[in-house]
């Protein structure tokens, strides 16, 4: 059973306070507040147990050592430091646990009261991967802008947020499923699973794609990517969805530890009938909870 990772404030609550945050006072942290932000995911136990190596990136650092190509996230202002993780190249499921890994770090910075604001498309990868000694075998996928918010967020950050619909989300039928593709799985039929699916619901994702896909049998809970091809040919240095993925069995875990909701990460292998031919199985969370066992894999 994972490790319960605790927080000052209840982690529904922080999944509904974080925000994607683009304007920020572009003042600096504390000392204290990088360094407890520096060795939180160190601690982390991750799905996939891969081999991920955290820093931060000071901008002001960088720039001073004439690394950091001029320009770059001119969507994000007044942000000075920067969440990263680099990650070996011969990882089995690497983007998922640097999902999981951020995930977790941005909720604790939330805790901080720190906004946030996840970057994974396009980022100056090699600079940034020079300013954190990045070897020929790691990957950088993503990093995460983290600062206290500006007291108004600029024009250009409320129309960002506005055409990339970033309060919306899909509706639970969309998203969740009960024992086939054909069954929405519906909250009230599973009250003490529904505040941990909503939590799922929840998370953040790449120009809000939410691709992952759940399906329910028994104590089971089969974690699916509902692939988006031509979004990931745009994107060819970094496997985004995946990393929603993560980000999705983040907030999945953490909030079922929080209600007592015990399980593991496991693969099965699910093949299921009448799986959407873009529907990559991902992993299983087999609950310890007493309301049911795992039904068994259908080929």
């Amino acid at each position: 059973m994972p490790k319960k990772i605790t927080f000052s404030q209840p982690v529904a609550s922080l999944i509904k306070k974080r925000y994607s945050c683009r304007s920020f006072d572009g003042r600096g942290l504390e000392t204290e507040i990088l360094e407890a932000l520096g060795k939180f995911p160190a601690g982390l136990e991750l799905p996939f147990q891969s081999r991920l190596r955290f820093g931060i990136i000071d901008k002001v650092k960088v720039r001073a050592e004439n690394i950091f190509s001029t320009g770059s996230y001119g969507m994000i202002k007044g942000i000075r430091f920067y969440l990263s993780a680099l990650v070996r190249k011969d990882e089995l499921r690497p983007w998922e646990d640097i999902g999981f890994a951020l995930e977790a770090t941005v909720l604790c910075a939330t805790a901080l009261d720190l906004g946030s604001c996840w970057i994974g498309g396009i980022f100056d990868r090699k600079n940034f991967g020079h300013a954190l000694g990045m070897g020929e075998d790691e990957l950088l996928p993503a990093v995460v802008a983290v600062g206290r918010p500006a007291a108004r967020p600029s024009l250009r950050d409320r129309l960002v947020r506005w055409s990339a619909k970033g309060n919306l989300r899909k509706n639970q039928a969309m998203l969740f499923f009960a024992g086939d593709w054909q069954t929405p799985l519906l909250y009230e039929n599973l009250p003490q699973w529904a505040p941990v699916l909503e939590c799922v619901r929840l998370a953040p994702s790449a120009s809000n794609k939410q691709p992952w896909r759940v399906i329910q049998q028994n104590g089971a809970f089969h974690f699916f990517l509902s692939r988006d091809k031509a979004y990931s040919a745009l994107m060819p240095l970094a496997d985004l969805q995946r990393i929603d993925l993560g980000i999705a069995m983040c907030h999945f875990q953490l909030s079922a530890a929080e209600a007592g909701l015990g399980g593991e990460w496991k693969d099965v292998n699910l093949k299921l009938p009448d799986t959407p031919a873009n529907y990559e199985y991902i992993v299983t969370f087999c609950s310890s909870a007493a309301s049911g066992t795992v039904s068994p894999a259908k080929s």
